[in-house]
């Protein structure tokens, strides 16, 4: 099911569809989630519509981006997954990496890296 809000395609997943167990799999597995719509989103807009989705619907929202952390406002409301935002800009100039919310801290070391540049982490890189 897709609901569109300003030009945003974004993916709504509900409770029997094939791919909502997949898109809530994570790192975190000491508590069942059972959201009532997961919002899979792969911009900004289409976190967006996804609030918006849930203010329309009058539900709570939370976000899980890699999977390590739990959120508290997702059951029985919209959870968004950030997972498929995962890109990374470098500039050595500024000395900066920006990342997106979906990105793994692997992939800031792989990017930061070439520059002299370490990220603040307490996990492995592989995560």
């Amino acid at each position: 099911m897709t609901f569109v809000d300003n030009s945003a395609d974004l993916l709504l997943l509900r409770p029997g569809d094939a791919a909502q167990e997949d898109e809530l799999a994570g790192f975190q597995i000491a508590f069942t989630r059972r959201p009532a719509v997961i919002a899979a989103a792969r911009s900004a807009a289409d976190v967006v519509a996804a609030v918006r989705y849930a203010a329309a619907e009058d539900l709570p929202v939370g976000v899980q981006a890699t999977g390590h952390g739990l959120c508290g406002a997702h059951e029985g409301g919209v959870l968004v997954t950030t997972r498929r935002t995962d890109g990374i800009t470098a500039d050595p100039a500024a000395r900066t990496v920006r990342v997106q919310a979906g990105v793994r801290w692997g992939q800031v070391v792989a990017a930061a890296g070439p520059y002299g540049l370490a990220p603040r982490m307490g996990a492995p890189p592989t995560s």
